[in-house]
């Protein structure tokens, strides 16, 4: 399954305002903002849940796109350009804040363990499925989290995948696979089974 594609206008409409940018005008570049903000958001919140941690990696992310904007080609996808800005972020937070690949791990409380309200559960929200997702996600290294992110949450194929991590694409199919092992290992641990 691939990812939706941008509407056709969309794509028209970021490249007219990118070129813009790149021109020096600071309003298309604010309407750059304005569009993908959430898009990034959305991302970013996958590394952190701390609402100032995801404020600092949106605004780390579009200073990044800014001073990189004479690099985009207008032959690649704006919005992925973006999102691999973005995933670089959230990899080098991670990178720089975490001191354990379980330094997040959530405690079960009074109301349960939060495995409990993991994603296909009847009766979950999708806040609740996000929640479960995130948890278990933080029990992986950073960069398993960062690879299943990409690939599965945000379904980039697997060559952008490799060249973003300056890997060979043997090399991502290999740690993704591995990643997923680790990631199964969790899962059982916590009394979950794959189909």
């Amino acid at each position: 399954m691939t990812a939706p594609a941008q509407p056709l206008s969309q794509l028209d409409d970021d490249l007219v305002l990118v070129q813009a940018a790149q021109a020096g005008d600071l309003d298309a570049f604010d309407q750059i903002i304005m569009r993908h903000q959430s898009t990034v958001t959305a991302m970013l919140h996958r590394f952190s849940t701390s609402r100032a941690d995801l404020e600092d990696m949106v605004q780390e992310t579009f200073v990044r796109a800014w001073r990189a904007l004479p690099q985009w080609r207008p032959d690649r996808p704006f919005l992925h350009w973006l999102k691999r800005i973005a995933a670089n972020v959230g990899l080098e937070f991670c990178r720089r804040h975490q001191r354990s690949p379980f330094s997040r791990l959530v405690q079960p409380t009074e109301e349960g363990h939060p495995l409990d309200h993991i994603a296909g559960h009847e009766g979950t929200s999708p806040s609740d499925d996000l929640t479960g997702v995130q948890f278990i996600l933080s029990h992986l290294p950073p960069d398993d989290r960062a690879l299943l992110t990409l690939l599965h949450l945000e379904q980039l194929p697997l060559n952008e995948i490799a060249a973003h991590f300056g890997w060979s694409k043997v090399k991502a199919k290999v740690k993704a696979f591995r990643a997923r092992q680790r990631l199964k290992t969790i899962l059982t641990r916590h009394g979950y089974t794959l189909e």
